[in-house]
C-alpha cells in the first residue's frame, strides 16, 4: 500500500481537500457502520452460549474476556431471564441494522460525492490547461490522444476517488473493528490467522506495481485509438472518396486488438489477487477448526466463542480481500493519471510581464523591428530580419511560396508565438510588455479554414462578446452579406449549423466568419488565404464581404492568388524566411524580381486554365477589391 502515499497520490488526494468536511461526516457514518457490524459479531456468542441454551446461568457466562485476563460477564448487560434474554437480543440485532443501513447510505454518499466534485476539479484544471497551451502545442499533440487524456485517463481518476475510495474507508474500517473482535474473542487464533498473511501481501504488492505500468500502456492505446477515430470520422469524405474504409477498419482492428493485450496484462494481474486471498482462507480455517476442537473438548473455549470468531473473521477477511481489489484499482487509477498530470505540469502559453500594460487602442502605426522566430532552439530559422512598417489603415499582403513563413508572421502578431529576437511594437509600445487579453481584442481574423462551432448561427457570429443587441449582430451580418442566406436557414439566426459549420457551404461558413470579425470591430485584421478554396461565385461574395471588414483596418492579407492584392498599399515578398522585395504591385512588376516572376507564371496558369472558367469577368471585378 505504499503507492497510496506516493507524490503522485498525494497530489490527487489534495484535490480532496476541499471536501474535508464532507469527507469527515462520511468516515464518521461508515465508522458507525463497521462498529455495528462488531457488535453484531459480538453478541453471537451469548447467542449461541445462552439463549440457545438457557440451563447457563448468565451471572456464570462470560461475554468478554481481554488479552489481560479481565472478564466481563453477562448479566452485567442482560437481566437472568431467558424471555428477557431473547427479546433484548432481538431488537438490539434489529436497531444495528437499521441504524447500519441508513448510516451506510448517508456516509457512501457524501464520500462518493467528494471522489466525484474531487475529479470534477481535475478534469476542469486538465481542460483549462490545455486550452491555454499555445499553438506549438496543439501541432506537437494529436487531437485523439488531447481527449483520450482528457476523458478516459480522467475516469479512470475519477472511479478510483469515488466509488473506490468510499470501498477503501468503508472496508478499511471493517477490516479494523473485526480484527479487534477476533482479537477480543481469542488472540491465540488471531495471531495464528494472521501469520500467514504476508505470503499474500508481498505478491500483492509486486502485481500492484505490473498493473501500474500496464495501465500507462493501456492508456497510450487508448489514446492511439481515439485518434484514428477522430481522423477518420473528420476526414470521412477522403476516406470515401479515396476507398480506404477497408483499411482504415484494419488499422482500427489491429490497435484495439493492441489494446485488447495490453488490457489483459493488468486484468491477470488484478484477478489474481482474488485467488490468493482465497488460498489463504483455505490453509487458515482448517488449522483453526482443529485447534477450537481440542479447545471446546477441554473445556477452555465454549461453541459460542468459536461461531463468534469465525463469523469475525470471514468479515475480516471479505474486506481485506475488497481492499485488495481496490489496491489495484488504485494503481490503474496512478497509472492512467501519469498523463494527466503531465498535462497539468506543462508551461501555458507565455504569461505577461509583471506590470503588463494594457493596450490603447490602435492609432498609429506597427513595426516589426528585425524580427527573428524558430519553433525551437534546435530547429532551423523560419524567420530572419523581419523589418517593416504598418501605418493605421494600410492594407500589407504577404506574398511568397509555400513554406516561406507568411503564416507565422501574422502569428506572432497576436503573440501565438513569441519572436526569438527582435521586436514587434504597436504605437511604439513592445507587444511583450502588454497583456495578451488586450493585445488580442485588437485583432480579428479571418483565415482559409475558419472554425465554426457545434452552435447557433446567432452564438457563433457572437463568440467571444455578450450583451449584443440584435442590430449590432444583423447589421454585421449583413455587411458580410451573410444576412440573406441565414434568414433562408429553418430557424434563421437561430439554426444549429453542425460540427464546425458542415451544414454550411465554405462560402456561407467564410461569410459568417467575416460577420465575426465584423462585429468584434477590431483596428487590426488579418486575412490568411480567407478566399483560397472558393468556387469563383462564393469568391465574389466572400471579396464583397472582406471589402466591408477592411475598410478602415489595418490589413495583413496572404494569398495565393496574386489578383487580390494589386491594390495593397504594400506587398512584402517572403522566401526562405527574409523580405526579399518589398513594394506597390506596380513596382514590383516593374523589378522585374521574385514577385514578376512569380505573377507571370500563376497568370501563365490562368491562361491555361481560361477554357473552364465559368465566370472569368465575374472574378476579375471582385479582385480589385483589395
Amino acid at each position: 500500500m505504499t503507492s497510496l502515499l506516493s507524490p503522485q497520490w498525494r497530489r490527487l488526494l489534495s484535490y480532496v481537500r476541499p471536501y474535508s468536511l464532507r469527507l469527515a461526516v462520511g468516515v464518521v457514518l461508515v465508522a458507525f457502520t463497521a462498529l455495528a457490524d462488531g457488535i453484531v459479531a459480538l453478541m453471537l456468542r451469548p447467542g449461541f452460549d445462552y439463549v440457545l441454551n438457557p440451563s447457563v446461568s448468565g451471572s456464570t457466562l462470560p461475554l468478554v474476556t481481554f488479552p489481560n485476563g479481565y472478564t466481563i460477564y453477562l448479566n452485567r448487560f442482560f437481566p437472568p431471564s431467558i424471555h428477557h434474554v431473547w427479546t433484548i437480543f432481538a431488537l438490539t440485532v434489529l436497531f444495528l441494522y437499521v441504524a447500519k443501513g441508513i448510516a451506510e447510505y448517508l456516509g457512501v454518499t457524501q464520500i462518493q460525492y467528494v471522489g466525484q466534485a474531487a475529479v470534477t476539479r481535475l478534469r476542469n484544471q486538465v481542460y483549462a490547461k490545455i486550452i491555454r497551451q499555445p499553438i506549438g502545442f496543439f501541432q506537437s499533440n494529436p487531437t485523439g490522444r488531447l481527449l483520450s487524456t482528457t476523458i478516459n485517463d480522467v475516469e479512470r481518476t475519477r472511479i478510483a476517488l469515488s466509488e473506490y475510495l468510499a470501498d477503501l474507508f468503508q472496508k478499511g474500517f471493517t477490516l479494523i473493528v473485526f480484527l479487534a473482535v477476533i482479537v477480543v474473542l481469542n488472540w491465540k487464533m488471531a495471531l495464528g490467522s494472521a501469520i500467514l498473511v504476508p505470503l499474500v501481501v508481498v505478491p500483492v504488492g509486486k502485481l500492484g506495481k505490473k498493473i501500474r505500468r500496464s495501465s500507462e500502456n493501456s492508456q497510450n492505446r487508448l489514446g492511439d485509438l481515439s485518434q484514428i477515430l477522430q481522423e477518420t470520422v473528420s476526414g470521412n469524405r477522403v476516406v470515401k472518396a479515396f476507398g480506404m474504409e477497408d483499411f482504415e477498419i484494419a488499422k482500427f482492428r489491429n490497435t484495439a486488438q493492441r489494446l485488447l493485450r495490453e488490457n489483459m496484462r493488468w486484468v491477470r494481474a488484478a484477478v489474481a489477487t482474488g485467488p490468493m486471498m482465497d488460498l489463504l482462507g483455505a490453509l487458515v480455517i482448517p488449522l483453526l477448526i482443529l485447534y477450537a476442537r481440542d479447545q471446546i473438548k477441554h473445556g477452555l473455549m465454549t461453541p459460542g466463542i468459536f461461531i463468534a470468531f469465525l463469523f469475525a473473521m470471514f468479515n475480516a477477511y471479505m474486506p481485506l480481500k475488497r481492499i485488495g481489489q481496490v489496491y489495484q484499482q488504485f494503481q490503474l487509477a496512478q497509472g492512467a493519471s501519469t498523463q494527466v498530470f503531465g498535462y497539468l505540469d506543462r508551461e501555458e502559453e507565455h504569461s505577461e510581464q509583471p506590470g503588463a500594460k494594457s493596450l490603447e487602442p490602435f492609432s498609429q502605426e506597427i513595426v516589426f523591428e528585425n524580427v527573428g522566430f524558430a519553433y525551437d532552439a534546435d530547429s532551423t530559422q523560419v524567420l530572419e530580419q523581419i523589418y517593416f512598417r504598418a501605418r493605421r489603415g494600410e492594407v500589407i499582403a504577404l506574398v511568397g511560396s509555400s513554406g516561406a513563413g507568411k503564416t507565422t508572421l501574422v502569428n506572432l502578431l497576436p503573440r501565438f508565438y513569441e519572436p526569438t529576437s527582435g521586436a514587434i511594437r504597436i504605437d511604439d509600445l513592445n507587444i511583450r510588455e502588454v497583456t495578451i487579453k488586450s493585445l488580442r481584442e485588437q485583432i480579428a481574423m479571418v483565415t482559409q479554414e475558419n472554425i465554426l462551432f457545434h452552435d447557433t448561427v446567432w452564438n457563433n457570429i457572437c463568440y467571444g462578446l455578450t450583451n449584443v443587441s440584435r442590430g449590432k449582430v444583423t447589421g454585421a451580418a449583413q455587411a458580410a452579406l451573410a444576412h440573406d442566406f441565414i434568414m433562408e436557414l429553418p430557424q434563421g439566426y437561430d439554426t444549429l449549423i453542425g460540427e464546425r459549420g458542415t451544414r454550411l457551404s465554405g462560402g456561407q461558413r467564410q461569410r459568417i466568419a467575416i460577420a465575426r470579425a465584423i462585429l468584434k470591430d477590431s483596428p487590426i485584421l488579418i486575412l490568411d488565404e480567407a478566399t483560397s478554396e472558393l468556387d469563383a461565385e462564393s469568391e465574389m461574395f466572400v471579396q464583397k464581404a472582406l471589402a466591408n471588414l477592411m475598410v478602415g483596418r489595418t490589413t495583413f492579407v496572404i494569398a495565393h492568388r496574386l489578383s487580390t492584392i494589386r491594390r495593397a498599399d504594400k506587398i512584402l515578398v517572403l522566401e526562405d524566411g527574409q523580405i526579399r522585395e518589398s513594394g506597390t504591385h506596380t513596382e514590383l512588376i516593374a523589378r522585374g524580381g521574385t514577385y514578376a516572376r512569380l505573377h507571370d507564371l500563376q497568370f501563365a496558369d490562368d491562361d491555361m486554365l481560361a477554357p473552364a472558367q465559368a465566370a472569368p469577368a465575374k472574378l476579375n471585378v471582385t479582385s480589385n477589391s483589395l
